[in-house]
């Protein structure tokens, strides 16, 4: 929300949503929170968002619709809808939508997140919020995340089956060593439809597993941030997949075939994956050119004066 800007709720129905859309882009002195009603049609709540999307949409790094909730009987994700939160009522016919609507411009909340937060049990409904913070899955420049970690493993068996949109691209794994097992028994359920499949490790003794396409090792206590910093800032080198490809170039990850075959022997498949170690250094950059180099057998990616990674294969015996 703007400071010193009057709030305003504005709903969008899949019959009212380019008029209503027309007001928002004139009200230049009003802050919207936009709702979206979605229905039981699929299709047609799928149209609704995706018009929206159209005219509010912003090409940057961690991009969702800040200023739009949907409300539905069914239980979506904030984060697969890229949305600033998803409410669920328990009772849809009795929602007192004219009630939200008052308290919300009438409140003093600096951000929607506590008032959605606030409302929830007066107005009896549940609610999913975008986390921008420690994702389990996002959406990160055209391309699909999901984080497999111990924190998010839990999360993701109670709430993967409710994703529509953000089917996974890239699956981005953590391993220290500790409770591995599950995930990889979550890797062996979701994993065949990512197009790649990265595990940062901290730890040369970790037991390798191939339903990973590579292992990479960041000398590092703090190697799962950087981990992530390296692969967002590889998905945002230009448009996907040019980012991911040069990776997969680099560590010779051949691209999957989705085509459904019916012999298929999964087991047979993953014996012939070779094993693929690489580490991972963060060291200052020295150009201003954002680019990758192939140098000495290693891949440098720069992104400036600020920081550059190298990226090289190891043989662990």
């Amino acid at each position: 929300m703007e400071l010193g800007k009057k709030k305003k709720v504005i709903l969008l129905t899949i019959d009212n949503v380019n008029e209503n859309i027309k007001k928002i882009l004139l009200g230049t002195n009003i802050s919207f929170l936009v709702i979206l009603f979605f229905s039981k049609n699929y299709e047609e709540n799928k149209i609704l968002l995706e018009t929206t999307k159209k005219y509010f949409e912003k090409k940057e790094k961690n991009s969702y619709l800040k200023d739009v909730i949907i409300i539905s009987e069914r239980e979506y994700l904030a984060n697969d809808l890229l949305v600033k939160a998803v409410i669920t009522p328990y009772n849809i016919h009795s929602f007192r939508y004219f009630d939200f609507v008052n308290y919300y411009e009438n409140c003093n909340y600096e951000n929607s997140d506590e008032f959605i937060k606030f409302c929830a049990t007066t107005l009896n409904y549940k609610y999913d919020l975008y986390n921008d913070k420690d994702p389990w899955i996002y959406h990160q420049n055209n391309t699909n995340v999901l984080v497999l970690t111990e924190d998010s493993h839990q999360k993701i068996m109670e709430n993967y089956h409710k994703i529509k949109n953000t089917i996974p691209q890239i699956i981005v794994s953590i391993f220290t060593g500790n409770k591995d097992e599950k995930l990889i028994n979550l890797l062996k359920l979701i994993g065949a439809d990512a197009e790649l499949t990265l595990t940062f490790i901290n730890n040369k003794d970790i037991a390798y597993n191939k339903r990973s396409d590579v292992y990479i090792y960041i000398e590092n206590e703090n190697f799962k941030d950087i981990g992530f910093e390296f692969i967002n800032d590889v998905l945002y080198y230009t448009n996907y997949p040019e980012g991911i490809s040069v990776l997969k170039k680099y560590m010779n990850i051949p691209d999957k075939n989705f085509d459904v075959d019916i012999f298929y022997d999964e087991a047979a498949e993953l014996d012939k994956k070779e094993k693929k170690y690489y580490t991972l250094n963060v060291i200052p950059g020295n150009s201003l050119r954002r680019e990758f180099i192939y140098q000495d057998e290693n891949l440098i990616f720069n992104i400036g004066l600020q920081k550059k990674y190298v990226l090289s294969k190891y043989n662990k015996m």
